[in-house]
């Protein structure tokens, strides 16, 4: 009983000890992690900003190294993960062919991103330089993709609108200026008794392996309207006779129906369209009968359809 007791209390001790032991440790570790110290850490680098006439010639994500003053908690931050700064190509220099931002530059910016509690000492270059190459920028005519079904007794009015109408491309002269178009993502819209608009995504080229699309997407849009038919009764015009010579046409007025918006047709009269019969058109000069043909029609009238495709004709001396 009495050794039972015994251990009992030599366990409470142990645990006592390595309770004080631990926070102990953890005392002295808060307070050396919190002075400061000088250090080098690397930093990963982000480009952002590129001028219009340059790229990136590789894709490897850039380092470098910079000595800094912060606390312990600092470093052991960077250590288990390293910090990315991001860096604006817009204040980019170069001499020939080589690209390189200063280290006062990069200085600057990086300051704007440390805390407030770490002060950057020296970088280990003066100068870092960019992998970067001229490109062209080219503005190109976009291509949809896109499918358009409409409902019973509706049409679509216009044609349909894209916006932007070209995208923007930036890369090697020798790519860009084999590519014609940019075509959007597939789309197929059915039955439409509505206006519509949807957006669509851009797709990248094959040919452009190495240029950048700089514009992502278009906005695709068009006016779906009713339509209906109405009959006009147009007179015909003659052209090309003989001269000294008189056309009597038999019938001089001819039916056509056009097809158009409701709205579209109110507005519509005899005079917005004009129908002909060519007398140069004539094969054979013992035949009795001209081809009627239409020259003319409004710009909103979606069809029109002759009821009479020939009419008789009597030439008369003058």
């Amino acid at each position: 009983m009495l050794r039972k007791i015994i251990n009992e209390l030599h366990k409470r001790k142990v645990k006592v000890f390595l309770l004080f032991l631990l926070c102990s440790i953890l005392a002295w570790s808060v307070s050396k992690f919190s002075d400061s110290y000088e250090s080098r850490t690397t930093f990963k680098l982000k480009y952002e900003q590129f001028p219009d006439s340059l790229l990136l010639n590789n894709s490897e994500v850039a380092v470098f190294v910079a000595k800094l003053r912060a606390s312990g908690f600092q470093f052991l931050s960077y250590g288990l993960n390293q910090k990315e700064i991001k860096v604006d190509l817009q204040q980019i220099e170069n001499n020939g062919d080589d690209y390189f931002l200063t280290a006062n530059e990069l200085k600057i910016q990086m300051e704007r991103q440390l805390s407030n509690t770490v002060s950057l000492l020296e970088l280990e270059k003066d100068t870092f330089f960019i992998d970067l190459y001229k490109v062209v920028v080219k503005e190109i005519p976009i291509k949809p993709n896109v499918t358009i079904g409409v409902a019973p007794n509706h049409l679509m009015e216009g044609e349909l609108e894209l916006n932007p109408k070209t995208a923007t491309i930036k890369g090697p002269s020798k790519e860009v200026s084999k590519i014609d178009n940019i075509v959007t993502d597939q789309l197929v819209l059915s039955e439409l008794s509505g206006n519509f608009s949807e957006e669509l995504i851009l797709l990248k080229p094959e040919l452009a392996k190495n240029a950048i699309l700089l514009t992502k997407k278009v906005e695709i849009s068009g006016k779906i309207v009713e339509f209906s038919e109405r009959e006009f009764n147009v007179t015909i015009d003659s052209k090309n006779l003989p001269k000294g010579y008189g056309i009597k046409i038999f019938p001089n007025k001819i039916e056509l129906v056009c097809k158009a918006s409701i709205d579209a047709l109110k507005s519509m009269k005899p005079s917005d369209f004009k129908v002909v019969v060519d007398y140069q058109s004539l094969t054979n000069t013992n035949n009795k009968y001209l081809n009627v043909r239409l020259v003319n029609k409004p710009e909103n009238a979606y069809s029109v359809r002759l009821l009479t495709n020939r009419v008789e004709f009597v030439l008369e001396k003058l």
